[in-house]
């Protein structure tokens, strides 16, 4: 795409630096150009774009009670204040022989949870050792119960790790539990295998034509192990906050995304997260990872996928056991009263925040090497949302003085922007951190505000967004 230069917003850029700048803001800076155009092609963000995924061990009980609650306040607004719209459930618990197999007095209760909650379910079954008969039992039982909050079943998880090393192999232990399913629920839909691209676009192949698919998917952890991050959390952090990793997901995207796309399947990321092993300690649990997920969901967002569910809870697959997650959007307190956000939950947020409608191509002209990215969206009442992250940090940190151009039809109208930050702008911070100035508490509320910005008025505007932060800008025309 070519790009053009307008150095008439560049000049607004240095006017207004001092007045739209946040406090402490860098003295070094940065020149940047944003401009947003509509080629009235984009499609509208999927209602259910953001979720989360478990694994299914956490939907026994431990102790008498049930994470999945729906009378856990706390919990119930959490979900609702991120906007987390899926709730995926399977993960390696789902083909842990050392893990019960959830039934009908857990499944109530997960369910209930997702009706307070207002999310769809994936829900999985065992596949490794897996009983064709037992999961066809339960599947009915679901749909029976719960068709109003399942999205779709699925069946084991990664199954090219566990001695299934071909397709051919995978499909001839799935494809028997795939019809007990169906013979018990003909309306039943799958999402699957949740495994790697190849199996995808070969189960996309054998089945998407009975019209049982409701979705092909993948995982992907694009920092790598979490222990080999963890021998230097420096350098990891720098690896979670370069723009080097839009590689990695044009590479994925081009392998799985386009060639589903083709075919009109639809693509889901149903378990991503930083590190694989429950992340790395140092990076995954720190400011720079809400950064890093931040930009990753913005991403394939607007590459127009159905979308991804962001792997946490308070146990999961790691180092052959089940531990705490550092990537966790949020752990239990340990008064069992609420929870603790943890940096990666204010991503989610954020996201929330500023993705609205339609997702719309984006030019940036930066200098070379400047981690800077910058999102935009248009919703139903032709307001404008944009996201601009900057994930420049270190001793060559700068300020982002970021002149913006909306489309030469958006008018006149009201700016709005809100900080996602730390409070001492420290990417390795673990805590302080705040979206609209304003922290999520332990029972899931969060009182952050938009702030006016002046003078605005134009379809243009010059914002300045310090290092190691983001800024979400809203744009409301002009009745």
């Amino acid at each position: 795409m070519k790009i053009i230069s307008m150095p008439w917003l560049a000049l607004l850029a240095i006017i207004h630096s001092i007045w739209l700048s946040p406090v402490g803001a860098e003295a070094q800076t940065q020149t940047v150009t944003v401009t947003v155009s509509n080629d009235n092609l984009s499609a509208d963000l999927a209602p259910g774009f953001l979720g989360l995924s478990y694994e299914s061990s956490m939907l026994l009980p431990k102790e008498g009670r049930y994470y999945f609650d729906a009378k856990d306040q706390a919990l119930v607004k959490l979900f609702h204040t991120l906007g987390i719209k899926s709730l995926r459930v399977g993960a390696n618990a789902v083909d842990d022989p050392r893990i019960p197999v959830p039934q009908e007095p857990d499944i109530d209760q997960l369910f209930n949870f997702a009706r307070a909650a207002e999310v769809k379910v994936i829900y999985s079954f065992r596949l490794k050792n897996g009983d064709p008969a037992e999961a066809a039992r339960l599947a009915r039982y679901i749909y029976e119960q719960d068709a109003d909050r399942l999205d779709c079943f699925a069946v084991g998880n990664e199954p090219n790790f566990f001695a299934v090393k071909s397709y051919e192999s995978f499909y001839a232990q799935w494809r028997p539990e795939y019809d007990a399913i169906l013979k018990a629920v003909p309306q039943a839909m799958f999402d699957g295998p949740s495994a790697n691209p190849d199996y995808a676009l070969h189960l996309a192949r054998d089945i998407f034509g009975d019209g049982h698919l409701a979705m092909a998917s993948d995982h992907y952890y694009f920092l790598g192990s979490g222990r080999a991050a963890e021998t230097n959390a420096p350098a990891s952090r720098v690896r979670f906050l370069s723009n080097r990793l839009h590689a990695d997901y044009e590479k994925q995207y081009a392998t799985l995304g386009v060639k589903l796309a083709a075919q009109k399947v639809p693509y889901r990321i149903d378990e991503m997260n930083s590190c694989y092993n429950g992340g790395a300690f140092g990076s995954s649990d720190t400011f720079a990872a809400a950064l890093w997920a931040l930009d990753c969901t913005h991403w394939w967002a607007a590459h127009h996928i159905l979308g991804v569910n962001y792997h946490t809870g308070e146990l999961v697959g790691r180092d052959g056991r089940f531990g705490p997650p550092n990537y966790a959007a949020f752990l239990r307190q340990a008064d069992g009263q609420g929870f603790a956000m943890r940096p990666q939950g204010y991503a989610y947020l954020a996201f929330t925040q500023g993705a609205h409608g339609k997702s719309l191509p984006v030019a940036i002209q930066s200098a070379t090497n400047f981690n800077f990215n910058a999102y935009a969206y248009q919703d139903a009442d032709h307001s404008y949302y944009l996201t601009l992250i900057n994930k420049c940090q270190g001793e060559t940190s700068a300020a982002a003085n970021v002149s913006l151009q909306l489309p030469p039809d958006s008018g006149s109208g009201t700016w709005q922007r809100m900080d996602l930050g730390q409070e001492n702008a420290d990417i390795a911070a673990k805590t302080g951190i705040h979206l609209g100035g304003v922290e999520v508490d332990s029972q899931g509320n969060w009182a952050g505000h938009w702030r006016d910005l002046a003078p605005g008025g134009a379809a243009s505007l010059a914002v300045q967004v310090a290092a190691g932060s983001a800024a979400i800008l809203h744009f409301t025309p002009a009745k």
